[in-house]
């Protein structure tokens, strides 16, 4: 038993390096579906509930769900509500700017989350932490200063640097909250978060756009929810107890420089050196955070 544990630790890893670098393909399905942004969260929530629920029916995991603590249902609610509309601002992001230029933004979340702990939990917020937030906003300052003269004439721009921004903002309260309901299976949580995400955005559905759409729109849809909600989060919450803190940042590192590809690939979307400078030194803070460097070690 204990020699396959390194086996073990290498098919987890690799199934969570697999799992971010397709999630980084999340926003040419959403782009390539044609569809409003209300439209591809609703539906993304859709058949993300559905795919996971059959996966719970298959596997006997559905009885649990139905044993949630009646207490924690309003967390559940207000995580679910930071969840999807954090998708829709993302999906709107992707809309107005590039794919990978508003996933590198997004990856602002992972410093929100420690300044929000520190404000709202009054968890501590040490020397380094703070250290590696101004070298993330450093970071962020290249990505955007090429593009700074034009906030005034291109307001999409603007627009779509604020969304990802709003995006990785409700992601941190989204992670924030779900801490709270740790007692709750992760799938059990996302099914709950999706349901809750077709009753927000069922009234704004725009069934226009659904009918006039090519008839393999509904495919990336489908995508969306199926693959990226369904069978990654599947993978991803499975490799999660098996890795450590360190193999996890790494792996999460790979889901901006995909999503970059994937916009290379699909759309022909550049950055220049500068901004990719910025986005290296995002990704080195965010690693920073979550693998602790630079902070003191109690003996």
């Amino acid at each position: 038993m204990v020699a396959s544990q390194p086996s073990n630790n290498m098919k987890s890893t690799l199934s969570l390096a697999a799992a971010m670098i397709v999630l980084g393909s999340s926003g040419v399905f959403s782009v390539l579906s044609g569809q409003p942004t209300f439209n591809v969260v609703f539906f993304r929530c859709l058949f993300g509930a559905l795919f996971l629920g059959l996966w719970c029916i298959a596997t006997g995991r559905l009885r649990g769900i139905a044993r949630i603590d009646r207490s924690l249902v309003p967390v559940v609610c207000l995580s679910g509500l930071f969840l999807v509309t954090n998708w829709a601002a993302l999906f709107e992001a992707y809309r107005l700017i590039s794919i990978g230029f508003a996933t590198i933004i997004y990856h602002l979340q992972t410093f929100w989350i420690v300044v929000f702990a520190a404000v709202f939990l009054n968890e501590r917020l040490t020397k380094a932490k703070g250290l590696w937030l101004v070298v993330a906003f450093a970071g962020l300052a290249a990505l955007i200063w090429p593009r700074i003269g034009d906030i005034a004439g291109d307001l999409n721009w603007f627009k779509g640097v604020a969304f990802a921004v709003l995006a990785s903002l409700l992601y941190a309260g989204s992670t924030l909250t779900s801490r709270a309901l740790r007692a709750v299976a992760p799938v059990h949580l996302t099914i709950i978060h999706c349901l809750f995400g077709v009753a927000v955005f069922a009234p704004f559905l725009s069934f226009a756009a659904v009918i006039t759409a090519p008839d393999f729109s509904i495919l990336w849809l489908v995508g969306l929810g199926v693959i990226h909600t369904g069978i990654l989060y599947i993978m991803i919450y499975a490799a999660y107890p098996r890795l450590s803190i360190a193999i996890i940042g790494i792996c999460a590192f790979l889901n901006p420089l995909a999503a970059v590809g994937f916009g290379y690939v699909v759309f022909g979307e550049t950055i220049n050196l500068l901004q990719g400078a910025g986005a290296l030194t995002i990704g080195m803070a965010a690693l920073g955070v979550t693998m602790g460097w630079g902070e003191r070690r109690s003996e």
